[in-house]
């Protein structure tokens, strides 16, 4: 996989389905597949991966943690996996947000998509503002 730094910030919609339409500049990129995730407790967002920058993720953050000696390990490990989702953007390139956290997030109409090196984020934009 190419490298790729995602940035930028762009204003986007969610549609009544829970379709999101991924900044054009990186449809290419997300192609072939974007991996979802909602990390409890931190920023209130949707992180967007490329399933291989989600594999080196996993591999640096998640694979170290000791789930069967530490009980806050396998707890953290648990709620990640239960908040992931991988999904297959559409020819137009959006992507099915999960209705869990359309709820968890308050989204709906706009949204804002920001770019965060190796991932995309999906905000409420009063969130964000706040």
């Amino acid at each position: 996989m190419q490298r790729v730094l995602l940035s930028g910030e762009f204003d986007h919609t969610i549609d009544p389905k829970g379709r999101i339409t991924l900044p054009a500049r990186y449809r290419e990129y997300f192609s072939r597949g974007v991996v979802l995730v909602r990390f409890q407790g931190d920023e209130p967002c949707v992180r967007v991966y490329h399933p291989d920058a989600w594999r080196e993720f996993d591999e640096k953050y998640l694979e170290p943690l000791n789930v069967f000696e530490n009980a806050a390990d396998s707890w953290r490990m648990r709620e990640i996996y239960r908040n992931q989702d991988e999904v297959e953007p559409d020819k137009q390139g959006r992507v099915l947000i999960p209705s869990q956290r359309i709820k968890e997030l308050g989204l709906a109409g706009k949204v804002k998509i920001l770019g965060n090196r190796t991932h995309l984020e999906i905000w409420n934009p009063s969130t964000l503002a706040a």
